[in-house]
């Protein structure tokens, strides 16, 4: 199940549980996480950037709480309910 949140803490835990690392992706700047095995596609920075940065741009986090789950977002509200429902009028992957 999807989870949705703004809170920076339950965000973290989710990430150091499963030892991923928070980054932004090389093209766009944006904020991500790197989970292991992943591609990688981002450079490593420090949860002192990342914290007051996910904060400031009032991002949200959308994550699959399931065991295991690794399906995780980061951005603004709008990409975010893209992410979980697809475009408006599709079916979500």
């Amino acid at each position: 199940m999807f989870r949705t949140t703004q809170d920076i803490v339950e965000l973290r835990r989710w990430a150091e549980f499963r030892e991923a690392r928070p980054c932004r992706d090389t093209r766009t700047g944006q904020l991500q996480l790197s989970l292991p095995g992943g591609p990688g596609e981002g450079f490593e920075v420090g949860w002192d950037e990342f914290e007051p940065a996910f904060v400031h741009a009032r991002q949200v986090f959308v994550y699959d709480d399931a065991p295991g789950s690794r399906r995780c977002f980061i951005g603004a509200a709008a990409e975010a309910e893209v992410f979980v429902c697809g475009p408006r009028g599709a079916p979500a992957p």
